[in-house]
C-alpha cells in the first residue's frame, strides 16, 4: 500500500520546525527516523498533509560528554548509542537495551528522540533511562524546557510534549561510586518482537555494603513506562530475602499488565517478579561498581 501524497518541510533550524509545526497544527507531524510513522502512513493508519524532517537540522544527532553526564542529540540512532565507548562505558546496562531493538537495520535508522516521542509502553529504552535519571531539553512555541523523564511518559502513546514541542536532546547523569545499573528483557515471540516485559533496577551501595539508592522501572506492564514508588524503605538495608519480597509486592501493586499475544495478565505478573527478584539478586552479588 503507497502513501498518501504529503508535503515535506525542511527546516534550516529547530526554531524554524517549531514555526513549522505550530503553523500546520493537527496537520502536520515531525519526521525524525520514520520507521514507525512511515509504516503507519503505508497502512494508512494516519495520514498527515505536512511532515518536518528533522534530518535537515544539523547537529541533532550528536552524543557529548558533559561534567556531569552523557548528552544525546534526539536523532542520534539506536546503533549510535547502542555502539558509542563512553556509553558503554559508563551506562552499558542503556547500550544494551538499545541494541535489543528491531534489528541492526531499524537500530540504523531509528532515532532517540522518535523513540521516546512515540512512548509505546514496550519500549526497551525507557527502563533503564529511568533508573539512571534522566531528562529529556525540548523546544516549542513557548521557549526550552527540561523534563524529568519520569514526568515524560502520561498514557499509552502519550506524553508531556505539548502542541508542536519537539525533543532535543536526552541527558543521562553519571551515577555515583559503588553503583550499578541492569537492564532485563523478556520476550516470548522472536528476539526482534516487543518484549513481553523489560526490568531495569539501579543500586547505590555504601561501604558497608548497604543500600543507599535503589530504583526500579518496568516496560510492557502498565499504560506507560513505569519507575516504581516507595522504596525509600530499602535506604540502609541489606538487599535480603524480606526487602526483596517486600518490594515486589510493591511492584506488583503498581503495575498493571492485560492480556494479549505475548502472554496472560497473570502470566506477565508472575514473569514481572520473577525478572524484578533476579535484577535485585544480580545487583546485590556484585561486589562493586564503578
Amino acid at each position: 500500500m503507497t502513501i498518501r501524497s504529503f508535503d515535506l518541510l525542511q527546516p534550516r533550524s529547530l526554531q524554524e520546525a517549531v514555526e513549522f509545526l505550530h503553523k500546520h497544527g493537527d496537520e502536520a507531524r515531525a519526521l525524525a527516523g520514520g520507521t514507525t510513522l512511515v509504516i503507519m502512513m503505508k497502512q494508512r493508519a494516519l495520514h498527515y498533509p505536512y511532515l518536518v524532517d528533522l534530518q535537515s537540522i544539523q547537529g541533532l544527532d550528536g552524543i557529548k560528554n558533559e561534567a556531569d553526564g552523557i548528552r544525546i542529540g534526539a536523532l542520534a540512532t539506536h546503533r549510535k548509542v547502542e555502539t558509542w565507548p563512553e556509553i558503554r562505558r559508563a551506562f552499558p546496562c542503556l547500550a544494551q537495551a538499545f541494541g535489543y531493538i528491531g534489528n541492526v537495520r531499524v537500530r540504523q535508522t531509528a532515532t532517540v528522540g522518535g523513540n521516546l516521542a512515540h512512548a509505546d509502553y514496550r519500549l526497551d529504552p525507557p527502563p533503564p533511562l529511568l533508573v539512571l535519571g534522566a531528562e529529556v531539553s525540548t523546544l516549542g512555541p513557548q521557549g526550552s524546557r527540561t523534563i524529568a523523564l519520569k514526568d515524560f511518559f502520561s498514557g499509552m502513546y502519550e506524553t508531556a510534549l505539548g502542541p508542536s514541542e519537539l525533543i532535543v536532546d536526552v541527558k543521562v547523569p553519571f551515577t555515583r561510586s559503588n553503583s550499578q545499573a541492569v537492564y532485563l528483557r523478556y520476550s516470548t515471540l522472536s528476539a526482534n518482537d516487543w518484549p513481553c516485559l523489560g526490568v531495569a533496577a539501579y543500586l547505590a551501595k555504601n561501604e558497608n555494603g548497604r543500600c543507599t539508592d535503589l530504583r526500579v522501572a518496568l516496560g510492557g506492564l502498565a499504560a506507560r513506562p513505569l519507575l516504581i514508588d516507595g522504596l525509600t524503605f530499602t535506604k540502609d538495608q541489606i538487599l535480603d530475602r524480606d526487602v526483596i519480597d517486600r518490594l515486589l509486592d510493591l511492584a506488583d501493586q503498581q503495575i498493571s499488565p492485560f492480556s494479549d499475544l505475548r502472554g496472560t495478565e497473570w502470566y506477565k505478573r508472575r514473569m514481572a517478579r520473577l525478572f524484578v527478584k533476579q535484577a535485585l539478586e544480580q545487583l546485590s552479588r556484585s561486589e562493586s561498581v564503578k
